[in-house]
């Protein structure tokens, strides 16, 4: 008597549906080992933002490294009754004694504190050598920057009048020696670090006014110092 068949159970679903179903399932392994390495680096990447922010000065919690016997400029420029601080009032008052008001301006940003001084007030025309009369100025900026612990910025400009000489071949050079001799002062004499400094000469480029009248040209030709706040 023959043996009746065997009745083979029918696949629920195709064969191929199970390659497909492995494939899927190693592709989601290797997707999850991906997120977990990319969450190692960037753990480790905040590690390393921590300690440059350390080893900057910037701690946590707002904290600082600079000791707090340091000031630093914007509490040195915080608004009081008067709304300036008072080591710029004092810059104010010699100034007015000065009588040079209307060559000289001192304001209070965000950015930190600028400066503005004509040229007339520093140099001769077509030079670069500080006047006598510019140093009891200059003395009192240097008071200034000693106060904090930022950076300065010293930024020569010229009016669009063309000088060819053999020492200053354009108005760039001219510019950028004005704001050196500034700088220079600073460094050689009020011994400022020179780490905190840097001279920068504009020529002509960056005019307040146009440069269309005479007094538009001396209003262009200047020496500003930005006592940076940051």
């Amino acid at each position: 008597m023959k043996k009746e068949k065997e009745e083979v159970e029918e696949p629920s679903a195709p064969f191929w549906m199970t390659t497909f179903s492995d494939m899927t399932t190693l592709l989601l392994v290797f997707f999850i080992l991906i997120l977990s390495y990319s969450t190692i680096e960037l753990e480790k990447f905040k590690g390393a933002m921590s300690s440059m922010k350390g080893a900057l000065g910037v701690l946590p919690d707002n904290g600082s490294a600079v000791p707090s016997r340091t000031l630093h400029l914007r509490e040195k420029i915080s608004t009081q009754n008067t709304g300036l601080s008072e080591v710029v009032k004092e810059f104010q008052d010699v100034v007015k004694n000065s009588k040079m008001q209307d060559k000289i301006s001192v304001e209070i940003t965000s950015s930190g504190i600028h400066i503005r001084l004509g040229n007339s007030v520093l140099y001769d025309v077509g030079k670069a050598k500080i006047k006598p009369q510019a140093m009891p100025i200059l003395n009192e900026i240097a008071k200034m920057i000693k106060d904090t612990h930022n950076e300065v910025y010293v930024e020569g400009h010229t009016d669009n009048i063309p000088i060819h000489t053999k020492k200053y071949p354009s108005n760039w050079e001219l510019s950028t020696a004005r704001a050196m001799s500034v700088v220079h002062y600073f460094y050689d004499v009020e011994k400022i670090p020179a780490r905190r400094l840097a001279a920068v000469g504009h020529g002509e480029f960056r005019p307040l006014v146009p440069n269309d009248t005479p007094q538009h040209r001396a209003k262009n030709r200047r020496v500003e110092i930005f006592i940076k706040s940051e």
